[in-house]
């Protein structure tokens, strides 16, 4: 009889760890240098952004994105000062709001992968569905990626970012 139950449990553990290996489910990260900076589970619509200071202009700038079909896409962007290099016609709708200026449903698909670098003083922020914030260190690579992850590795990460 124990070698049964034995034999079950053992099975039991077996199939479950399979499973954990074998299920993908989608996610967003955002590494840098090799290392999983956050790990949030997908979900088509979500919004994040990323925010800076502008070097020369030393204004906040901010790219919006949002997660389609998979694939990350420009929502739109907000800034202070309207100047050189800065194109008058990107998007559908521009105008001022709170001493910002807006260019809205832009819908630019990037794709599965968005390269950032940041700069010695820019103060580069990753915003993620507005309540989560992540500074990111000066003069480094950034990637934010759209992937499957199997099931154990999404739980490893989640869990290994959210104590930092």
């Amino acid at each position: 009889m124990k070698l049964k139950i034995i034999g079950a449990l053992t099975s039991m553990l077996t199939i479950g760890f399979l499973l954990l290996v074998v299920i993908e489910v989608p996610a967003l990260t955002v590494t840098s240098e090799g290392e999983t900076q956050a790990f949030f589970p997908y979900k088509d619509g979500a919004e994040f952004s990323i925010r800076w200071q502008h070097s020369v202009e030393k204004e906040d700038w901010e790219e919006m994105f949002v997660l389609k079909n998979k694939e990350i896409e420009l929502s739109g962007t907000r800034f202070k000062t309207f100047g050189a290099g800065v194109p008058n016609d990107t998007g559908e709708d521009t105008y001022i709001k709170d001493g910002w200026v807006y260019m809205t449903e832009i819908n630019r698909v990037i794709g599965k992968q968005l390269s950032i670098r940041s700069g010695k003083s820019t103060n580069h922020r990753f915003i993620y569905e507005k309540d989560t914030t992540l500074p990111l260190k000066a003069n480094r690579s950034y990637q934010l990626t759209v992937k499957n992850y199997s099931l154990l590795y999404s739980l490893k990460e989640y869990i290994t970012a959210k104590m930092r």
